[in-house]
């Protein structure tokens, strides 16, 4: 009964008392700035790194697709030359329009563009803006090899000046109109479209 009575009278003095203290578990937090700066500089370096990277990949790509890299055909009005290879002697396999945007330009050799699609024009009649109007004849870009094989416009312009249906190919039925054409004229009959035959057509 006692010890009914005295803890009753402790419990109510401990509500009583408004400056009771409670006793919490200590914690103690174990904190290495040495270890964790450590951490803290190489995730720095490596987001900084990564950065860098990223920078250069946009600067790159600018570089090979952005709009500095886009060219088109720009000459006087006549259409330019595509060729097989870096070279004026090179056969002529195709020819595109003044004004028309060529394909991606991938580096440069011998005065001539090096197109994506494994063809060359000469890079002088190229520019970033499009010439505008066009004039039919034999194009610009060096001189004009036309034979067997060779495609585009002028190999139409050519099969419409002999006279023969312009399929814009070049083959032996072409080929053999050149030859008569060139006998005519008092040419070397080889069958092939160089720069004195094509003149002496379209002049």
């Amino acid at each position: 009964m006692e010890y009914f009575a005295y803890s009753h009278m402790v419990l109510a003095n401990t509500e009583a008392n408004p400056d009771t203290e409670f006793s919490l578990p200590e914690t103690k937090l174990k904190f290495s700035w040495k270890k964790h700066l450590k951490s803290a500089w190489l995730t720095f370096t490596s987001i900084s790194a990564l950065a860098i990277v990223l920078t250069q990949a946009q600067i790159a790509s600018a570089t090979y697709y952005g709009p500095s890299s886009r060219y088109f055909v720009n000459t006087n009005g006549s259409s330019l030359l595509v060729r097989s290879y870096a070279s004026v002697s090179a056969p002529v396999v195709e020819q595109y329009s003044n004004g028309q945007r060529l394909p991606r330009v991938i580096g440069y050799r011998n005065g001539f563009a090096q197109l994506s699609n494994g063809y060359y024009v000469a890079a002088r009649w190229i520019g970033s803006t499009p010439g505008s109007g066009n004039i039919s004849g034999p194009g610009v870009g060096g001189q004009s090899y036309l034979s067997i094989g060779s495609t585009g416009q002028l190999v139409s312009q050519l099969q419409q000046r002999l006279g023969i249906s312009p399929t814009g190919y070049y083959d032996y039925r072409t080929s053999g109109a050149v030859r008569r054409y060139q006998s005519s004229v008092g040419l070397t009959a080889d069958g092939v479209a160089g720069p004195i035959t094509i003149n002496s057509l379209f002049s």
